[in-house]
């Protein structure tokens, strides 16, 4: 199988760098009817909006609950609208060993297979939701490789085509040997984490095969790499409009030095490329646009003894970015966290919303807070959950609501975890302006 690997631009040179993946040097074998089609032939998308019953109520449910559909538990929540509207609710599928597994295993129908919580048998799935979250389908898997890591979900919708993109990250699990429905032994030695996409021309419904993505999308040098996780995004405005934007992250350096990153396609998911680094110390990072056009990423921070977040602006679409600026008011125990523009008509506004446990020490009070000055100042403006939480997605819904999909505990196997449940909140439009201060 032919693979092109193109080198625009040396890697010493970070800001410039552009390394290309084109996905019709894979031949994608649907797993229904709609898939397996070429990127010029897929469906136009529905451009109406999302029409759901506005009572003046908070949106709240359990998408997924540790214990349950024989997985120990479940992590690292993305989160779409689909084009027909529908929700589709991504995550992780663990049987590694959680920490609330010891002393509780007669409640687990699984055994955990792997060497940390973070590597070993995990799977990636997502459920659906046709009533704007208000009750999910049963759970379907999208990628089960043997005992192998299938993770941190990017998910990304082409508008002009209506094609889903999901990007996500393998890991070998064990080491040696490697056992792999989807990567030979040599190239998992060879580099033990690689990039994966897949898509879906059917709403979401069934999804192409997997793609491996790591040739191009993995650069010589990085020792750790991670998309995003969290919802990806097509930009609407000049710079580089229809651009599609996918954050992630990578480690350089001898695996100590961290940055964030981003890959993009201008044509529509053809072609895929790297763009330059953020400085030192970005980690799991989200990217929204802003009014004018340009991008802003807000990101985890590693390398610093700073407990808040960090943020950088991009002016030329994401293929560089500006001097990394932290956010002081937006305290951070060292954990993911989510941006988005609140649009205004389909188009970027003035004003930003991010999701993360706004704590300096300890993973909970998991906060919506709200910035109009392009994320240089932020105000709290709603509490999602008070108690212990961690990863979460927010997204701004077609018909003006506001979605997060949460990791949270409530001490169901005693001490509360914040990994026992994934759940949803969505605020609808009539509620946007009390508790979020949005005009």
């Amino acid at each position: 199988m032919k693979k092109t690997f193109t080198i625009v631009s040396s890697l010493l040179a970070i800001s410039v760098l552009t390394l290309s993946f084109s996905c019709d040097d894979w031949k994608f074998k649907g797993s229904g009817e709609s898939n397996g089609t070429d990127t010029t032939s897929v469906t136009k998308k529905d451009t109406g909006k999302l029409a759901l019953p506005d009572d003046g109520k908070l949106v709240a449910s359990t998408a997924y609950e540790s214990g349950t559909d024989d997985h120990v538990y479940y992590r690292i929540p993305a989160l779409i609208e689909t084009p027909k509207h529908a929700l589709l609710a991504f995550c992780e599928a663990r049987n590694t060993k959680a920490d609330f597994y010891e002393g509780n295993e007669s409640q687990f129908t699984v055994t955990p297979v792997g060497s940390s919580k973070d590597r070993g048998d995990i799977d990636l799935v997502f459920k659906r939701s046709e009533d704007g979250g208000a009750t999910w389908s049963n759970m379907q898997t999208i990628v089960d490789d043997k005992q192998n890591t299938c993770g941190n979900p990017v998910p990304v919708v082409e508008q002009s085509t209506g094609r889903i993109y999901l990007f996500w990250c393998w890991q070998s699990y064990p080491s040696s040997p490697v056992t792999s429905d989807l990567v030979s032994s040599a190239d998992g030695k060879a580099r033990s984490r690689r990039v994966f996409y897949c898509y879906s021309d059917d709403d979401g419904k069934t999804w192409s095969s997997q793609a491996d993505a790591s040739p191009a999308l993995a650069a010589t040098g990085w020792s750790w790499i991670a998309t995003g996780p969290g919802h990806g995004i097509q930009k609407s405005e000049a710079p580089h409009a229809g651009r599609l934007v996918i954050p992630a992250n990578h480690r350089e350096n001898g695996n100590t030095d961290n940055y964030s990153h981003c890959y993009y396609s201008d044509d529509k998911g053809k072609t895929w490329h790297i763009s330059g680094n953020t400085d030192l110390g970005g980690n799991e990072s989200q990217i929204a646009e802003l009014e004018n056009g340009d991008l802003l990423i807000n990101m985890r921070l590693a390398d610093y003894d700073a407990d808040m977040r960090a943020s950088s602006l991009s002016t030329d679409g994401g293929t560089t970015w500006e001097t990394m600026k932290l956010n002081s008011d937006l305290p951070d125990p060292g954990c993911q966290g989510s941006v988005s523009n609140y649009l205004s008509d389909g188009k970027p506004s003035e004003t930003l919303l991010l999701s993360n446990v706004k704590s300096a020490n300890v993973r909970s009070n998991l906060c919506i807070s709200k910035s109009t000055d392009c994320g240089t100042t932020w105000t709290k403006a709603y509490t999602v959950y008070s108690s212990r939480a961690a990863y979460s997605d927010l997204i701004v819904l077609s018909d003006g609501s506001v979605a997060v999909l949460y990791e949270y505990g409530n001490g169901k196997y005693g001490k509360a975890n914040p990994n026992e449940y994934i759940g949803f909140i969505r605020i609808p439009k009539s509620l946007t302006g009390t508790l979020l201060g949005i005009k």
